[in-house]
């Protein structure tokens, strides 16, 4: 069974956040969660320095067999006006991208140019992170 069995996005976005939450949370992360949605943001991860954090969930497999993510917001917690909120990477420091499969990369903002769309492969492959050893 996937991560991301829902075909409700707002569920596989929730699943997503979770998910987040855990794996900083299990490195000694502090997390904090927006009071509201209408942040850039889903999440502010405290190391020393406060670094806000877009997650994002993808079962969008390319003919290739890597992800694609879609980087602006159509609805997802809002309910959908017909207007698409653009990716401002200026907004958020990291993306938290968690594939159907399971794989999970955490790719700072300025690494990338594409502001529609960004997919995995061996570009971002040094930002693929695992559950690993937790401590």
């Amino acid at each position: 069974m996937s991560f991301l069995d829902q075909k409700n996005s707002r569920k596989q976005g929730d699943v997503g956040v979770a998910i987040a939450i855990a794996w900083f949370t299990s490195r000694g992360f502090y997390v904090s969660i927006p009071l509201s949605d209408s942040q850039h943001y889903d999440l502010v991860v405290d190391d020393g320095r406060l670094n806000r954090v877009q997650v994002k969930t993808s079962r969008h497999k390319t003919i290739s067999g890597t992800y694609e993510f879609q980087l602006d917001t159509r609805g997802g917690n809002r309910s959908w006006s017909g207007v698409a909120r653009k990716f401002d990477p200026r907004a958020v420091d990291y993306l938290f991208l968690m594939t159907s499969d399971g794989d999970m990369y955490i790719v700072p903002t300025d690494e990338f140019t594409n502001h529609r769309s960004i997919t995995t492969g061996t570009k971002y492959e040094r930002y693929r992170v695992t559950w690993g050893d937790i401590p």
